[in-house]
């Protein structure tokens, strides 16, 4: 992954914040979304986020840390507020479905989207956080437990964890079959 901390930066800062932008937006959408699940309000923190690079930009060192990790920071604390703030959890617009599909299959869809955004919310923080970024930013392993100060096996093995709980509540609630052998 190109991480702009590791490359020589321009000097005029408004190309360096259109530069992060375009390197970071997608990303931090993706992870944003994940968390929170709503596209109105993950416009509104990722919007929330930039202004925050915006203002501090100046306040980053890179010898601290990857740029990435300060983004991600950044995002992560934004939504924390954000949850802080007005007590809320995720709750995902299901309406985005296909229209390829016919609608026995679009509700058969938003059940279990609902199904498995009901399982995730029972998950530990560090657990949703981590599909976030693996399934939502499309991070690695490795990038995961650069930006969590963790080790890439105890990533894994977290994250192993966290499907196979997953893998057990909507098994509970009847969306998942497992064939008796």
């Amino acid at each position: 992954m190109n991480d702009l901390s590791s490359t020589q930066m321009p000097a005029d800062q408004s190309d360096i914040i259109s530069q992060v932008y375009r390197e970071y937006h997608v990303k931090l959408y993706k992870y944003t979304f994940y968390r929170v699940g709503d596209p109105a309000v993950t416009e509104d923190l990722v919007s929330e986020v930039f202004a925050k690079v915006l203002e501090k930009y100046h306040t980053y060192n890179p010898a601290k840390a990857k740029l990435s990790t300060w983004l991600y920071t950044i995002a992560n604390n934004t939504i924390r507020n954000y949850r802080q703030k007005n007590h809320r959890h995720t709750s995902i617009d299901l309406e985005r479905v296909d229209l390829n599909y016919r609608m026995e299959d679009a509700i058969l869809k938003k059940e279990l989207k609902e199904m498995l955004i009901q399982a995730t919310l029972k998950l530990d923080e560090r657990q949703r956080n981590i599909i976030a970024l693996k399934f939502g930013a499309g991070e690695s392993n490795r990038e995961i437990a650069r930006l969590l100060d963790l080790t890439e096996s105890n990533v894994g093995t977290i994250l192993y964890r966290a499907l196979q709980q997953l893998r057990d509540i909507l098994k509970e609630q009847g969306a998942v079959y497992e064939p008796e052998i």
